[in-house]
């Protein structure tokens, strides 16, 4: 008769066997990859391989998919990355905005905003920028950009304050830092609370330093087309014992089991059984492991696709400096690190963006608006309560002449010079 112990260990090589087989056949899969048409250039094309596929598979075959022990792994790797103390994966950056907001508006805090409370924002930024600002009760306080940056200025703080003001939103926009020692001067200063959203600018630097990492938070997208991805995904980093605490109670629910203090928690409700005690009115953002698998893969390959970034980036401005009395490129300010999310150009009207744009999307260059322009002018925002500093003009300018087109690391030599033939035959033509 066979023994138990016997029946597993055939069972286990068996398993490791057909893992191997897997493994294998991903492998095979990706070395069958068809190369890019010169032609042809999206907005971005997909950067994994058979690394993360792998890694998501073993996740898959373990069996332990919900939020665990991988995304605990891919946690404390991004914050060591990132230079941050914690670091806390959410599904999406758009929840990643939510969950900071939502953190500092918990009553356990000193200066928690309340309903009625003013966010100085950028007027150009992504919706969910500003949506969980509304959703908390909270005003946004729209500010203008810098042209040559797409960014808010530090100076913007002192002309959008009021004796409403509690907290600033900077946007890292499309790769490109925000200055963030007079920013973080300024909110010091006023005694306001700082979230980075750094989903357009993973890997960015400004004075050495990865941003993000400044404020009380910072804010992180995975989704598919940004610098790294777990397809779709997001992180928040802090430093705060405190915040770090209370995102991951209102990540899952409000409960306590992921609160350093749970077992004071749990003494003060003995009458609730611990596994489901909720503490903070909370969401459920929670990653998968299959996300955080993708992750672990991808982040060891975040320097090696900026750098790549970064070149291309400088490629594009060399072939379009003819142009740059009729065209404006981003800078990259002093003592900044642009990630170059996006390759951006502002024209000189609204009829040549709409030209430009018509041109290099009949020869199949993909292109945006930059962000979604101002979004002060957007239904959503301009119906609700908000502020605004100004006219914004910039920010309108920009989005109505300005647009980028992909940036993605795998872009090839081929695709480059397509890219800057289009512009040519643009105004040259």
């Amino acid at each position: 008769m066979t023994s138990p112990n016997a029946d597993t260990a055939a069972g286990s090589a068996r398993r490791s066997a057909i893992e191997q087989e897997i493994d294998a056949l991903i492998e095979e899969y990706f070395e069958l990859e068809a190369p890019p048409a010169d032609e042809d250039c999206p907005l971005s094309v997909p950067l994994y391989g058979a690394d993360e596929v792998t890694g998501a598979v073993a996740a898959l075959l373990s069996q332990n998919v919900t939020m665990g022990d991988r995304v605990r792994e891919f946690e404390a790797a991004f914050a060591e990355a990132m230079g941050s103390r914690h670091a806390i994966m959410v599904n999406s950056g758009s929840s990643a905005n939510l969950l900071a907001i939502s953190v500092l508006a918990q009553k356990v805090l000193d200066g928690h905003l309340k309903p009625g409370d003013e966010i100085i924002v950028p007027a150009i930024a992504w919706s969910t920028t500003i949506a969980p600002i509304l959703q908390l009760g909270c005003v946004p306080v729209f500010v203008d950009i810098d042209e040559d940056t797409l960014n808010m200025r530090p100076e913007s703080i002192d002309e959008a304050l009021s004796d409403r003001t509690r907290a600033v939103f900077p946007v890292h926009l499309l790769g490109n830092p925000v200055d963030m020692e007079p920013l973080m001067q300024r909110a010091r200063e006023h005694g306001l609370w700082v979230v980075e959203d750094t989903c357009e600018s993973l890997g960015t630097e400004i004075g050495g330093r990865k941003v993000g990492s400044f404020g009380d938070f910072g804010t992180y997208s995975f989704y598919f087309s940004h610098h790294i991805t777990t397809i779709e995904g997001g992180m928040v980093v802090t430093d705060d014992p405190v915040l770090n605490d209370l995102a991951r109670s209102l990540r899952a629910h409000g409960w306590s089991r992921d609160m350093s203090n749970r077992p004071e928690l749990e003494s003060a409700n003995p009458e609730i059984d611990p596994r489901f005690l909720f503490v903070n009115v909370g969401y459920n953002l929670r990653p998968m492991e299959t996300q955080a698998a993708f992750g672990l893969a991808q982040l060891k390959k975040l320097s090696s696709f900026n750098d790549a970034r970064r070149v291309n980036a400088h490629r594009l401005a060399e072939a379009l400096h003819p142009y740059s009395d009729r065209l404006r490129l981003i800078n990259e300010q002093e003592g900044g690190r642009s990630t170059w999310f996006g390759f951006s150009v502002i024209t000189d009207s609204p009829e040549q963006r709409v030209a430009l744009t018509n041109h290099l999307e009949a020869r199949n260059i993909a292109t945006r608006p930059i962000v979604a322009g101002n979004l002060a002018l957007q239904p959503a925002f301009s119906n609700n309560d908000h502020r605004k500093v100004g006219s914004l003009e910039v920010a309108t300018r920009v989005g109505e002449r300005g647009l980028f087109i992909g940036n993605h690391p795998s872009l090839t030599d081929g695709q480059i010079a397509h890219i800057a033939q289009a512009f040519r035959d643009f105004y040259d033509g």
